[in-house]
Formats: C-alpha cells, sequence, structure tokens
C-alpha cells in the first residue's frame, strides 16, 4: 500500500455499499495496524439519471449540495445502504434528504491513509482508518451513512448537503490567500447507467476568480461558473480560486513580511538611494555655483 496523495485533501463522494447486511462491507484488513476496511460494490438496480453538484464559496467555507436523481431500474423493491463521504466538515451540520424529506443518517471520523491498487469491474476497495486513532495530522473525512427504499420503478431525488472548509489559505487577509476545493467525482461509477453531470460554482467576493481547475468551466454570470457533461469525467474535480489583480496589490501591502523584509534590506536601500541621490545633489551644487 502506498498513501494516496490525490485525496489528501479529500472531496466528497457517494460511495455505494453492498444491498447484503452491512457487516458484510466491514472485513478486518489482512495487517490489523491499518484500521477497518470498507468494500463499495457496484449496484445493477439503481441507475442515476443526472447529479447536480451545486458548491456556494462563502469566506473560508462552502457550502456543498449534492443532489442525484434516481429510478430503481427494476420490478422489485430495493433498499440500500449507501456511505457518503464529506470531508473537512468541520463541526457543520450535514442533512440528508429524498424528495425534500429528511431522512435519517448517522456519521463517523475516518483518515482516508492508504489505498489498495486493486480495481475491477465491479467494486473498489479503500481502507478507512478511525480517526480516534489516526495520526492528528491526517486529513479527516465523515462517513455519512443513511438507507434508500426504492419501489419498483419508483424515482426520486437524492440530496446530500454540508459545509466544506476550503483548503489553501482562505482565511489570510494579504496576498498569499487562496483556496482549493476538491470532490471525489470516479466512485459515481458504482451506480448502473450514470448519466448528466452539472457543477455550478459560485464565488464571493473575497475570491473571486476560478484561478485553475482540471474541468473546464465555464463562466455563466458575475463570479458563477459552470460544467457539464453527459458522462464522468476522468479522475476527480479540483478546483482553485483566489483573489483578482487588485486584492493582490492591497494584500502586498498588508503582508506582515512586508515590514520585516523592508526593515532587513533597509541598509541595502539606504546605500541605493545614496547612490543616486548625492550625485544629483552635487550636479545641481555645481550648476548653482556656476551661476
Amino acid at each position: 500500500m502506498k498513501p494516496l496523495h490525490a485525496v489528501s485533501a479529500l472531496a466528497l463522494t457517494l460511495l455505494l455499499l453492498s444491498p447484503i447486511p452491512a457487516s458484510a462491507n466491514m472485513a478486518a484488513p489482512a495487517d490489523p495496524d491499518i484500521g477497518s476496511s470498507i468494500t463499495f460494490e457496484r449496484n445493477d438496480a439503481l441507475a442515476v439519471t443526472e447529479e447536480v453538484l451545486d458548491i456556494r464559496v462563502t469566506g473560508s467555507t462552502a457550502e456543498i449540495t449534492a443532489t442525484y436523481s434516481m429510478v430503481n431500474s427494476t420490478d422489485q423493491p430495493v433498499s440500500t445502504p449507501v456511505m457518503f463521504l464529506a470531508p473537512n466538515t468541520g463541526d457543520g451540520s450535514v442533512e440528508v434528504t429524498t424528495d425534500g424529506v429528511s431522512v435519517p443518517c448517522s456519521t463517523d471520523q475516518y483518515v482516508l491513509n492508504y489505498t489498495t491498487e486493486v480495481k475491477t469491474e465491479d467494486w473498489r476497495y479503500a481502507v478507512l482508518t478511525n480517526g480516534d486513532v489516526a495520526d492528528v495530522g491526517g486529513q479527516t473525512v465523515e462517513g455519512i451513512s443513511f438507507q434508500l427504499d426504492f419501489g419498483p420503478g419508483e424515482a426520486c431525488e437524492v440530496s446530500v448537503s454540508y459545509p466544506y472548509r476550503l483548503g489553501g489559505y482562505p482565511d489570510y487577509d494579504y496576498n498569499v490567500k487562496r483556496g482549493t476545493i476538491r470532490y471525489y467525482l470516479a466512485p459515481a461509477a458504482m451506480w448502473r447507467d450514470f448519466q448528466d453531470l452539472t457543477i455550478n460554482l459560485y464565488l464571493d467576493r473575497d475570491m473571486p476568480v476560478l484561478a485553475g481547475s482540471n474541468l473546464d468551466f465555464e463562466k455563466v454570470g458575475t463570479r458563477t461558473y459552470q460544467y457539464r457533461s453527459d458522462s464522468l469525467p476522468e479522475g476527480n474535480l479540483e478546483i482553485r480560486v483566489d483573489q483578482n489583480w487588485f486584492q493582490e496589490i492591497i494584500g502586498i501591502l498588508r503582508s506582515p513580511y512586508l515590514k520585516m523584509y523592508l526593515l532587513f534590506f533597509s541598509p541595502v536601500l539606504l546605500v541605493i538611494a545614496a547612490v543616486i541621490v548625492v550625485p544629483i545633489l552635487l550636479v545641481r551644487r555645481a550648476r548653482r555655483s556656476k551661476r
């Protein structure tokens, strides 16, 4: 096993547990010092016809809502335990709804430190370490567990909303201020026939610039960006937001390092000033004496 760098600041995901009893999905790992393991299996009964991901940035946090339009493609009732990984939630509240009705859920905190290279057509494997025994420097993730119940052919909208603490330096008030957001898209392929994906990104005045992303967002309004696709993109979502050029200039003047640099280089600056000013004064004095 090796460190999972791609999710060091983990982004959220909706991961489907096997429809068999949950205890069967929590097998003890071969090496007991790495914590508990969870196997996420493919589901061929429930299809996702659309996912809409709304990310609304306010200051150093983002309110994220993932809404899945789902349908039971069978003529049998389906009951499915689901786990949703929501990173960097802090003490914020998490809400799960189906067709606007609140759904009971439970949360457990983990640290995702390792992954295997095992990949098959119908399942994925990840190692989650319990947050109580994990390295305090690790990135935590909330595992939100809930139950989905569908009648034959039934369709409904499933939404998960939670606050996300931006990575980077979103709380700083000088020129290093920036924010990062990561969202774990790939596991959504565990649902049957995943279709349309829409990502709406709303920025605020503090960091109004979309500085970069691995997906091609289109600007559709003031500080508003959108990405649309009829399938899941390769990889997971990464977003970087930043200040505009004017805020960067103001931020440089606010930098606590500016005074330190000025003090440190003041002898050099004084010498440079003397080299420039003294000859000018001498030339002016010489001109006056000639008059």
